[in-house]
Formats: C-alpha cells, structure tokens, sequence
C-alpha cells in the first residue's frame, strides 16, 4: 500500500501471537500493576533496555505524591530566599539547623525513590528473565 503525503504517518504498532502461558502471564501483569496491556508490554521493553525505570501503579502513585510535597517545599523555600535576600527575614547563618534538616529530609526522600526505583526495576526484569549482557550498560552507571 502507498501511502500519500497528505496521510500523516501512524505509531508504529507491533503485532504478535502469545502462547496461552503468556497471556496469562499478561493478564497476571496486567493486573499485577494496575496497567492496560500495552503499558505493561512499553514498560518491559523499557527495562530491558534500562531506558527507564518500572513502576508499579502504587509506586507510580506515589511518586507523584512525594514530587508534589517536593514541589510544594520548593515554592515555600523560593519564598524564603526572596525574604531574605530582601532583608525581611532571618539572617541565612541563622537558619542553617533548618537547611540542614531539610538536606536530610531531600536526601530520605531521594533514598526512597532510589530504592523503590532500582528494587522494583531488577524484580521486574528478573520475573521477566530480561537479563543485560554482561558489561552492557556499566558506562551508564557511574
């Protein structure tokens, strides 16, 4: 089939036969994460090639939580900075126990997402048997 210039170009689709044993498999993923199909199979693809990492849907949940609590704490903080270099606050030397408490409250929450990230990507390809060669992806890790 020809296409003409004026039919814009479609997503690529792929279009594959399962085994019985792998549709169930799909269908436990599918419900396992919360996911329609296609995003269950994109995701896989993704971690296979370490192209991004896998989440659940409760993970995904709530990474969107912790990134607006993060977000919220960036505006307040924007805000505090403006005060001081106005002169209407506290001088900066005087906060430093705060801005080190907050350091540690990013760092918590960057552990976290680390953690839920990382675990559930390698339980994910390890279900999957989506395994890198060896020595592939190291430049990417450092």
């Amino acid at each position: 089939m020809v296409r003409s210039a004026t039919v814009p170009r479609r997503k690529p689709r792929l279009r594959t036969e399962l085994s019985e044993a792998d549709e169930e498999r799909l269908q436990e993923a599918v419900v396992l994460f919360g996911l329609p199909k296609a995003e269950v199979v994109r995701r896989l693809i993704r971690a296979s090639v370490q192209a991004g990492p896998a989440l659940s849907a409760d993970n995904t949940r709530a990474v969107v939580e912790l990134a607006s609590q993060v977000r919220m704490v960036g505006r307040n903080l924007a805000q505090v900075l403006k005060a001081i270099h106005r002169g209407q606050a506290v001088r900066i030397e005087d906060t430093e126990a705060v801005w080190r408490g907050l350091h540690e409250v990013v760092a918590a929450i960057n552990d976290e997402l680390t953690e839920m990230t990382v675990a559930y990507g390698s339980k994910l390809r390890r279900q999957a048997k989506l395994t890198l060669p060896a020595g592939a992806g190291e430049e990417g890790r450092a």
